[in-house]
């Protein structure tokens, strides 16, 4: 199989998870030509724990936290493979996913194809909350052509790309999320190829609490045009909608006897008010 591929991982204060996530890169079935990490000037202990693997890696610092488009923008721009995987450092591969991925790019003449992700811990509420919530995968079947293919572990085809400037990084909008979305919207838009392979398989090893979930669940909802113009009305139906969803989880969680989610739901709607009046009330 034709082995000209990269991967990068952009990294910002991963000190409780890099470690993990280089380990199962290093330990591929399919080795790639270069690993190349990008740290956002993390201000934990990640550049010391990166320096460990300085003769395995290739290490880029950002002298400033720039975000994550910036990131992935430099990385697809930088680094000279066709082929181009990405992960996020709360990210820990199986074995064969960066072979698996590749065979399904190179098989459907896809231009990026993702895998499945499954949350590793779902030992409190929030962690289970989001596994139910915030899944970042599309099932057990393979699909051609997926609405997303999630950011947070994927292979691109550049051959026929435009690389520059392929993440959108125009606001302060899309550094936390987003970016993946833009990206998928950009490729569809040129009737390109996208794949979802549900055997290259992943686990999240993020552990939220209360106010790090709302703030993920925030981010996730919001990303869009929403946030460019103070639209009183897109706001208003936002609310509603998310007033209905918060009802019907409730619904649902008590037909299924998950009974401790049902403060988070409401923890979620307060935070999701809180912030849209702040939002909207801001003189930004």
């Amino acid at each position: 199989m034709e082995n000209d591929i990269s991967l990068y991982i952009p990294v910002f204060n991963g000190e409780k998870t890099i470690e993990s996530c280089l380990e199962s890169v290093l330990n591929q079935t399919l080795k790639p030509k270069s690993i190349l990490v990008i740290d956002d000037n993390s201000t934990d202990k990640t550049k010391e724990i990166l320096n460990k693997y300085k003769e395995q890696i290739e290490i880029i610092s950002n002298k400033e936290n720039k975000g994550l488009s910036y990131s992935r923008n430099f990385a697809v721009n930088y680094l000279k493979t066709k082929y181009i995987a990405s992960i996020d450092a709360d990210v820990v591969l199986s074995r064969e996913w960066l072979e698996r991925v590749l065979k399904s790019l190179l098989k459907n003449n896809a231009s990026l194809v993702g895998g499945k992700m499954y949350e590793k811990y779902i030992n409190n509420p929030c962690n289970l909350w989001r596994s139910i919530r915030l899944k970042q995968n599309w099932g057990e079947s393979d699909i051609l052509n997926p609405d997303l293919v999630f950011g947070c572990n994927n292979v691109l085809n550049t051959s026929n790309l435009d690389l520059r400037k392929i993440y959108n990084n125009n606001s302060e909008y899309y550094k936390l999320n987003g970016e993946d979305t833009e990206l998928c919207k950009f490729l569809k838009k040129k009737n390109y190829t996208l794949f979802y392979n549900s055997s290259a398989v992943c686990y999240h090893l993020q552990d939220d609490n209360y106010n790090s979930l709302a703030n993920r669940y925030w981010r996730y909802v919001q990303y869009g045009d929403g946030f460019k113009k103070k639209n009183f009305l897109k706001i208003l139906k936002n609310i509603i909608r998310q007033i209905k969803k918060t009802f019907k989880w409730s619904f649902e969680d008590i037909l299924n006897l998950r009974l401790k989610l049902l403060k988070i739901n409401f923890v979620i709607l307060y935070y999701f008010l809180k912030k849209n009046f702040h939002y909207f009330f801001s003189k930004e």
